[in-house]
């Protein structure tokens, strides 16, 4: 076999890739390294809890930061990281402003205090339905559960919105294209208008239910309403924002179940979490509540006033402990299969802006993280968030699958839609992500460059075969540095066959019996770029990486990936052996500091890097 690998590599044994220039380091979506274990004793989170402390206090002394003003007067907060390897919260934080005092019934503002959490409630629909249902019912459309929405006309598309058309994932997903909301949020709350210029209403027109101080639209009023509205798009064609889409998602799961969804949460999500502060509906007497007025005629519900058949679209009540529990449980998948999980945390749709997406009720941002502490160089990272926003409250979930970290964030404020405590609330939720998910990757980084990197000889102890691996500055991923298989430079066979320059390994996301699987994906010696050669951008390819997603597995031999690359670690994650399945080979890693010896009488000098 060797004679074979001599043959191929006869016209590019004296490659030099340095002098084609830059080369390419593209990535796969997700996480590069795999999470490390015991995230909450990393030197690198550790350092980031002091140093983010000092953030937090000089934000309060000067009542701003790099994003916007802090108000401390009329606002109260509750923030917190967590993590899946820990019950513990990486760090919290609580002010209370002296403006809000008589609105706490406990002692202090602690992460057990309810706050009303608005539109996350959202969130916890979806997950109850998951665990109740699973995700088979997606799929499925309304009519088949809201028997008064077959029965509608649907023979014209501007007015008439075709519902055997709207499933209940297209609901979910905010793709419906049904109005936004009924009776809630209608100007008809606000006195005066007609003596603005709007016209007069007939009586049948004005709101009677769902606003503020009103009470809540019966299930027979509100599907009444509905079916009088126009769609706002046809399913299926832009993202629309809608309440009353999960108002329909509570009204269809309890025809299926002849469940009421509150039963429904309790003992899908909050019994099996032992979540004693996230409660479907106002509190009554609760000890520990922050309850807050807000005047406000279109959103100003009062702490304890119940939404009725809104309650799946905005009603719930959550403790900056609880919230985070449910959050720590999803990225877990503690209730949900693992591959659910994922289904779930994925897009739904695309948005207008670049770095946008939709889920499922996931408002998806894409960010821009460093790759390592100082770098200049980004990946994209998935945050799955969702907000919320009712009366007097504010309230924030961010989860980072990449990271296994979540952010927290809930605030009430007598102008939380105003300037000052909205202006508060993205203030806090942007300082903890520009701390927290970049020390969260240099955490993961840092513990795969322990862990992982290295030299890996043969098992019995001679050189013919070595794969060293390293983490090189402005780079992401674990860079090839060698790979040598029976005394044949492989990466230079690969440059003369596919042209590769080089390759990163890429943590794939599989773990199980003390095994990590990588991919590598190949680099590329880039020319000159399209801007400097006076060419117009590339729109399929991209300035460097185009589509690398679609080159992983494309090099076999044996039925095996030739990128492919096994790890096997110890509990604390040490990489003992390197697996690779192609070439039938199982090296050993080589012990820190320990020379390696030359490759044996066909190579007179060891091969030069391939990668410059």
């Amino acid at each position: 076999m060797r004679g074979l690998w001599q043959l191929a590599i006869s016209a590019s044994a004296t490659l030099d890739l340095s002098q084609k220039g830059e080369v390419s380091n593209c990535a796969l979506l997700g996480p590069q390294y795999p999470m490390p274990e015991g995230l909450s004793t990393s030197s690198i989170i550790n350092d980031m809890k002091a140093v983010f402390s000092k953030l937090v206090d000089e934000a309060i002394s000067t009542k701003k930061t790099p994003w916007g003003p802090i108000e401390l007067v009329n606002t109260s907060f509750s923030v917190g990281v967590f993590s899946i390897d820990s019950d513990e919260f990486l760090y919290e934080f609580h002010h209370h402003g002296p403006g809000l005092d008589g609105t706490l019934t406990g002692e202090a503002l602690d992460n057990g205090t309810l706050y009303r959490i608005g539109s996350i409630t959202k969130l916890l629909t979806v997950y109850t339905l998951l665990v109740k249902l699973g995700p088979s019912y997606w799929s499925q459309p309304i009519v088949k559960f809201i028997p008064e929405l077959a029965d509608a006309p649907d023979d014209d598309p501007v007015h008439h919105v075709k519902w055997s058309g709207v499933t209940l994932g297209a609901l979910a997903g905010q793709m419906s294209g049904i109005a936004r909301d009924n009776g809630f949020a209608d100007l008809t709350g606000f006195p005066g208008l007609t003596d603005l210029g709007f016209p007069p209403l007939n009586e049948s027109d004005i709101v009677s239910c769902g606003l503020p101080g009103m009470g809540p639209c019966t299930k027979k009023e509100a599907l009444h309403k509905i079916l009088q509205q126009d769609p706002v798009t046809a399913s299926w064609y832009t993202p629309i924002y809608s309440n009353e889409a999960y108002q329909l998602l509570g009204m269809a799961y309890e025809n299926i179940t002849g469940e009421s969804m509150e039963d429904a949460f309790n003992s899908a999500i909050k019994e099996p979490l032992g979540l004693s502060r996230v409660v479907w509906r106002q509190p009554g007497n609760d000890s520990n509540v922050i309850d807050v007025d807000f005047e406000h005629p279109l959103i100003g519900f009062k702490f304890q006033e119940d939404l009725g058949t809104y309650n799946p679209t905005g009603g719930a009540y959550a403790s900056l402990s609880g919230l985070s529990s449910i959050g720590r449980s999803i990225l877990r998948s503690s209730l949900l299969a693992p591959a659910t999980t994922r289904e779930w945390l994925k897009p739904h749709t695309l948005t207008a802006q670049a770095r946008s997406a939709v889920g499922k009720p996931w408002e998806i941002v894409r960010m821009p993280v460093p790759i390592a502490p100082g770098s200049n160089v980004t990946r994209l990272a998935d945050l799955y968030t969702k907000d919320g926003g009712i009366g007097a409250y504010l309230s924030h979930l961010i989860l980072s699958p990449d990271h296994g970290v979540g952010v927290t964030v809930l605030l009430a404020s007598r102008s939380a839609f105003g300037d000052a405590g909205g202006a508060t609330f993205d203030s806090l939720s942007e300082l903890l992500l520009a701390s927290w998910i970049p020390a969260a990757e240099a955490a993961a980084r840092d513990a795969a460059g322990r862990n992982l990197a290295g030299t890996y000889v043969a098992a019995d102890g001679t050189t013919d075969s070595v794969v060293s691996l390293a983490l090189r500055p402005g780079e992401q991923g674990l860079a090839i540095e060698r790979l040598i298989y029976n005394g044949t430079d492989i990466l230079a066979v690969l440059a003369d066959v596919r042209e590769v320059a080089g390759g990163h390994l890429h943590f794939v996301g599989l773990a199980g019996s003390q095994r990590l699987a990588f991919r590598a994906v190949w680099g590329r010696a880039l020319g000159e770029d399209n801007e400097a050669a006076g060419r117009p951008p590339s729109v399929l390819r991209g300035p460097k990486c185009g589509s690398p997603w679609g080159a992983v597995d494309a090099l076999r031999y044996g039925n095996f990936g030739l990128d492919e690359f096994l790890f096997e670690v110890t509990d604390e994650g040490d990489a003992t052996v390197l697996t690779m399945p192609a070439f039938r080979t199982r090296l050993v890693k080589q012990a820190a500091g320990k020379p390696t010896a030359p490759l044996g009488p066909d190579w007179e000098d060891e091969p030069q890097d391939v990668v410059s």
